[in-house]
């Protein structure tokens, strides 16, 4: 079972690196002429972050009309060992 285990991660690591390979071989020039392509280009752009200020929110148990459900009504909302250890 080892050698077949090693036999199968060989192969995967084979399939990964001829995957990288086809990959540097179909997009590597485009990438090399990148950096001379953005080089090259008059125009700028400007980019903008904004921050929206994040305020506490009450707790919507305070803005329910009606009072909670009682936790036996729902059984299958309660951990087992709750029961337990009461």
């Amino acid at each position: 079972m080892t050698a077949f285990a090693a036999c199968l991660f060989a192969l995967a690591g084979l399939a990964s690196a001829w995957t990288m390979l086809a990959t540097v071989r179909r997009f590597g020039a485009a990438a090399a002429m990148l950096r001379t392509q953005l080089a090259a280009c008059p125009d700028t752009m400007t980019v903008e972050w904004k921050m929206i200020e994040r305020v506490a929110v009450p707790a919507l148990g305070a803005l329910r009309k009606r009072p909670a459900r009682r936790a036996a009504m729902q059984p299958g909302l309660d951990w087992p060992q709750l029961e337990r250890a009461a």
